[in-house]
């Protein structure tokens, strides 16, 4: 483990200053602060003056942001799958086809898409997101709208346990776009993501 994922350890279970955390790494204040300005800069850790009764300045101590535990977390893979496998024990295809699309559109609200944009900016927006998550879309705008491909499926794993998976980022599209979109995914031995969106 680096400097820094040993700072964020120990931030965890207990707040500590520059000195306390020097002095359990055995380490220099030097070492120990450009790593704390990385983990403050990432949202990670936050300082607050140390309040007790010594005289003179308070100390200034570090502690682990509450709600981002999970950050370097590699089990929503693994619990994505298991979801998805018990999902059809207890719902119809159809069901769970609507769950996707539902989750797709709830994704969609996380996008800060201007409402008043027009069809190419707003799928700009859509696509930039999808990047963002690995899709790594080609963009090939049509005279009724726009044809999105990827060859980086950022759900793969998913979409091969359930292949109505793929309606997720459909209702997303569709969504972001406010157009019709037509999944036309190839579920093949290598999974290549297809969405014709029409205005």
């Amino acid at each position: 483990m680096s400097t820094k994922d040993d700072i964020l350890s120990l931030l965890r279970r207990e707040s500590l200053t520059v000195t306390e955390l020097s002095a359990r790494l055995d380490v220099t204040r030097n070492a120990v602060i450009v790593p704390l300005r990385q983990l403050e800069a990432d949202g990670l850790i936050q300082g607050a003056e140390r309040r007790d009764k010594r005289v003179g300045k308070p100390a200034l101590e570090y502690t682990a942001v509450a709600g981002r535990e999970d950050v370097a977390s590699r089990a929503y893979p693994p619990f994505a799958e298991l979801l998805l496998q018990t999902l059809p024990e207890h719902l119809s295809r159809d069901q769970i086809s609507r769950l996707m699309q539902q989750v797709g559109r709830k994704m969609a609200t996380h996008l800060d898409a201007d409402a008043e944009a027009g069809f190419s900016e707003r799928l700009k927006a859509a696509t930039d997101f999808a990047d963002s998550v690995g899709a790594e879309t080609v963009v090939e705008e049509t005279g009724d709208g726009a044809v999105v491909r990827s060859y980086s499926c950022p759900l793969g794993r998913a979409v091969r346990q359930e292949a109505c998976v793929c309606s997720v980022i459909a209702a997303f599209f569709a969504e972001v776009t406010d157009a019709e979109v037509d999944e036309q995914c190839d579920r093949g031995e290598k999974l290549f993501c297809k969405f014709v969106i029409t205005e």
